[in-house]
């Protein structure tokens, strides 16, 4: 890139992390073919970064997802696979809005609502909450530095960077080498 990275080798989280964006890079670009859209995700995920390496996991969640979503396999995250219901507000009990309950699972490429999980029997998947789906629209939609507040704890969005590890997991068709180094950072 055009700017150093190794003041951030100083900080463990923010060197996994650039191992994470190299092998995610290196297995979803076609090599040899240039992508002026990823070289500026890139780019701007970096210099967030090099900014503040306590920025690691908004940089590695925003990252995750654009390279997703530039590589053309992200699923749509408001739509069930199942049944095809739209996955919006709903109201609870209380009268309430809430945003309807989504799982994901290894078996299947995008999401699915709780009435399609209990009547297909898929037990062994995880939610991916309403919070982490708002949150996915507004990084789609703004910069990265406009994305909630800096230096988010791990525990943020976490459901939301093991979905997009296990979409590009599927797309390439094997585990990625540092994503489970970079969970447990």
């Amino acid at each position: 890139m055009i700017h150093s990275q190794f003041r951030l080798a100083s900080d463990y989280a923010a060197s996994v992390a650039l191992d994470f964006i190299a092998e995610v890079t290196d297995q979803l670009l076609p090599s040899n073919e240039p992508s002026d859209r990823y070289f500026r995700l890139m780019a701007a995920v970096l210099e967030h970064l090099r900014a503040d390496p306590a920025n690691v996991w908004r940089a590695v969640t925003y990252f995750s997802l654009w390279a997703v979503r530039l590589s053309g396999i992200l699923p749509e995250l408001n739509v069930c696979l199942g049944c095809g219901a739209w996955l919006s507000e709903v109201l609870n009990e209380s009268g309430a809005d809430e945003i309807e309950r989504a799982w994901f699972s290894r078996s299947r490429t995008g999401l699915v609502c709780g009435g399609c999980r209990q009547s297909q029997g898929l037990r062994d998947g995880a939610e991916l909450t309403g919070f982490s789906r708002l949150l996915a629209e507004s990084m789609l939609r703004n910069p990265i530095a406009e994305v909630l507040p800096a230096g988010w704890p791990a525990r943020i969005a976490v459901d939301l960077r093991r979905f997009l590890v296990q979409q590009i997991e599927t797309h390439l068709e094997r585990k990625l080498a540092t994503a489970p180094v970079l969970e447990a950072c």
